[in-house]
């Protein structure tokens, strides 16, 4: 069944097309979660707020933008009031020691686990800005335009934060040893 059939059945509150969508960005919608939040018990929990507000939230979707850069906007949104509420910041710790995963994208390249854990604590280690945009592109695969509507920012605005995301990731990667600085 096409995405548009299911959202006009999610839109007439047939559960079922609900269930069939939100499986199609459950993933998605967890991983931004987790690296947004840096652990599991907070990205699981904002995924299922973003679930109940993508079910509440479904008949205002009028197919202005892909329903792909809504969901993330909410998502995004979501994971914003949980870093505003959130009264202490995690330890590195507890990051360290999180169940996060990849996108399928990331981890056919890097197939060393001790690569990958190397990799996901330099994203952690990025501000929430840096972080979040490095996701959306380089993870995710958004496009310029998807993220700044996300963002709600200029396309520009996009590729220049993303420039310094990505020298910012560059330099935590060298910080670590994980490759070597020119």
């Amino acid at each position: 069944m096409e995405e548009r059939e299911l959202i006009s059945r999610c839109q007439k509150n047939d559960i079922e097309a609900f269930e069939r969508l939100i499986l199609t960005y459950e993933k998605k919608i967890y991983n931004l979660c987790f690296y947004m939040l840096k652990n599991t018990e907070d990205a699981k929990d904002a995924s299922q707020e973003v679930s109940l507000k993508i079910y509440r939230a479904i008949d205002k979707f009028k197919g202005e933008s892909k329903f792909s850069t809504w969901i993330y906007r909410i998502t995004y949104n979501t994971c914003m009031d949980y870093i505003k509420r959130r009264k202490d910041e995690l330890s590195f710790d507890d990051i360290i020691n999180s169940e996060g995963h990849l996108s399928n994208k990331v981890e056919n390249i890097i197939e060393n686990r001790e690569l990958q854990h190397d990799i996901k604590r330099c994203i952690l280690r990025l501000s929430n800005d840096f972080r979040t945009i490095i996701i959306l592109r380089d993870i995710s695969g958004l496009s310029y335009q998807e993220i700044a509507d996300i963002l709600n920012i200029e396309v520009g605005t996009v590729k220049s934060r993303l420039n310094r995301a990505r020298e910012s990731l560059r330099n935590e990667l060298i910080k670590c040893g994980i490759v070597r600085g020119c």
